[in-house]
């Protein structure tokens, strides 16, 4: 006797289709079960049309599971779809197969009966067309999704990988029907899928596990992390175009445990080709119509130290995504872009003495109309202020732009007889240090307290407050950072005084004090506590360091041969 199909009802003489709403669309659709009148007493004619009307219905539910994503859009303020790899989608179909066959082996088996034989044939011919089990089909799909505890993650959903777990369920429906015939008929004449080789009652699977947690959740995560540091305006708007650029090329709404290595490697050759500033130079653009128009023009691209921070970060973040537990393993580690062939010390210039001569024979040394817009016009002397002072620091001290602009009067301190400049962070994070080892003391150089610069600090502290800045003029950027703003005047200064090669800016003169250390012959240790450079060994750890006045001495040291200054 054939088999009725599970969505035929018959009601009087009439056939009906009979239909279950899936859980997750009855407050879409409005019931639990749909039923529709074929209009035929034919049963033949009932299964033509039952495959149609099941066509429509389905058509009605992906309507349903649309509608349903757009409610919870504005429930939760946006649509948060979710993706499975594939070998999660496999992990599931895997596990739902070994418990039907686990099931299946409690089922009688008789040899040769052939009614039994008869009503698995035809089972098996019910169970291999789609339409008549796609129901049954989409509620094991359900059940296995609640068990891996993402039902909720993705109701709604119409995702591609759903399609796959639907069609692997059926698949698995459709072998374990095959078994089933196959040890009913001692194995004759039932081919078996490859697919499912190996795979038993008596195989032993893990729990399959599926965390939902996002990309974008990982970012929230990280960020609300008591134990991570706060970090700078600067460093914020640098993470900001960071996560933007992962969350357009990874997806933000990608699972974590679907980031994998390809998509890892699809980040990094965006950022091979992207070119520097895209978010200033291609507004309204995403990143992969950058990447292509880069391509096409054949634009430079951002310099690798750039891109392969970029990657930094992410693996740093992937990292993170390991030691709390969303994901077994980093699928980045290690990628990187492979270095452009430049040299460390290359990428940026000492000043020579000829272009020392030229940037303290501006007007700004010798007389200006004033030290902002009017540096390059000659004109009656000025006060002493910023503009003039921070170059000079940085030549005698080899402090960072960063370190000499965020001075306070109280950072010029008196230890060992000796004057000194701290540098140090505070609480608040206004005053920023680079790296550990950049907590330090420099002793001012005899240079310096010729040149005045004891003198401005003495004006200071008799006309400003306790605390305040040495160089109030100065102004703060946006980024936090009072540096920023002084760093694109001073690029504009070497402009005015001929200075035009691209590998020589303000950090030049931290390159130059180096070559003074290095001419001075004074010892690494020492170089590394005037600098704040460090070994990268413990034995930086150890004692309390060189005293002041020692220090004092070998700063005296440095001295620039044919360096002219006398004018000042």
């Amino acid at each position: 006797m054939a088999r009725r199909s599970e969505h035929l009802l018959l009601r009087g003489n009439i056939w009906w289709l009979r239909v279950r709403v899936p859980d997750a669309l009855r407050p879409i659709i409005g019931k639990g079960e749909i039923r529709r009148s074929l209009k035929t007493s034919d049963s033949a004619e009932a299964k033509r049309l039952v495959r149609i009307a099941r066509i429509k219905v389905e058509a009605e539910f992906d309507g349903a599971r649309h509608a349903l994503a757009q409610r919870l859009a504005g429930q939760a303020g946006k649509a948060k779809p979710v993706e499975l790899t594939e070998e999660q989608v496999w992990a599931l179909a895997t596990r739902w197969f070994v418990e039907q066959e686990k099931r299946n082996a409690s089922r009688a088996v008789d040899l040769n009966d052939g009614d039994l034989i008869q009503a698995r044939t035809e089972d098996l011919a019910f169970i291999e067309q789609w339409d008549e089990v796609s129901t049954s089909v989409n509620a094991e799909v359900d059940k296995l999704l609640t068990e891996a505890g993402i039902a909720e993650a993705v109701e709604g959903q119409s995702a591609p990988w759903r399609a796959k777990l639907n069609r692997a369920i059926h698949a698995g429906m459709i072998e374990n029907q095959r078994r089933l015939l196959n040890r009913t008929t001692g194995g004759r004449g039932v081919v078996l899928d490859q697919t499912f080789h190996g795979l038993s009652a008596a195989t032993t699977l893990q729990p399959v596990a599926i965390s939902t947690a996002t990309l974008s959740d990982l970012i929230k995560r990280y960020d609300r992390d008591p134990s991570k540091p706060r970090p700078s305006r600067k460093t914020e708007m640098k993470l900001d175009a960071q996560r933007r650029l992962f969350k357009e090329v990874i997806g933000k709404n990608t699972l974590l445990t679907a980031i994998d290595r390809d998509k890892a490697r699809k980040l990094l050759d965006i950022l091979k080709v992207l070119p520097a500033s895209t978010t200033k130079k291609f507004k309204g653009k995403t990143a992969l119509e950058v990447a292509r128009t880069a391509e096409e023009k054949r634009l430079a691209p951002m310099s690798v130290t750039t891109a392969n921070s970029y990657m930094s970060a992410f693996v740093s973040l992937l990292d993170y995504a390991v030691a709390e537990g969303l994901i077994e393993k980093n699928p980045a580690t290690g990628l990187r872009l492979a270095s452009d062939g430049v040299k460390r010390k290359d990428k940026r210039l000492p000043f020579t003495v000829a272009d020392l001569n030229a940037i303290f024979a501006a007007p700004l040394y010798s007389g200006c109309v004033n030290d902002g817009a009017g540096y390059s016009r000659p004109g009656p002397n000025r006060p002493r202020r910023g503009r003039f002072w921070v170059p000079l620091v940085a030549l005698y001290s080899g402090m960072r732009l960063n370190e000499i602009c965020q001075l306070t009067e109280d950072d010029i301190a008196i230890e060992d007889g000796t004057d000194i400049i701290l540098i140090r962070a505070d609480e608040d994070g206004v005053k920023r240090v680079k790296t550990a080892a950049g907590h330090r003391f420099v002793p001012i150089h005899p240079e310096l307290k010729r040149l005045g610069f004891l003198d401005h600090v003495a004006v200071v502290r008799a006309k400003q407050p306790p605390g305040a800045r040495l160089f109030p003029e100065l102004s703060t950027a946006s980024t936090g950072y009072i540096s920023d703003n002084f760093s694109k005047w001073f690029a504009n200064f070497l402009d005015k005084v001929e200075i035009k090669d691209a590998r020589k800016n303000f950090h030049s003169f931290r390159h130059t004090f180096r070559d003074g250390l290095r001419e001075a012959e004074i010892p690494q240790d020492r170089v590394r506590e005037l600098g704040g450079w460090s070994s990268g060994s413990t034995e930086d750890d150890y004692g309390s360091g060189t005293r002041p006045s020692t220090l004092a001495r070998e700063i005296a040291k440095v001295t620039y041969p044919g360096l002219k200054l006398d004018h000042l």
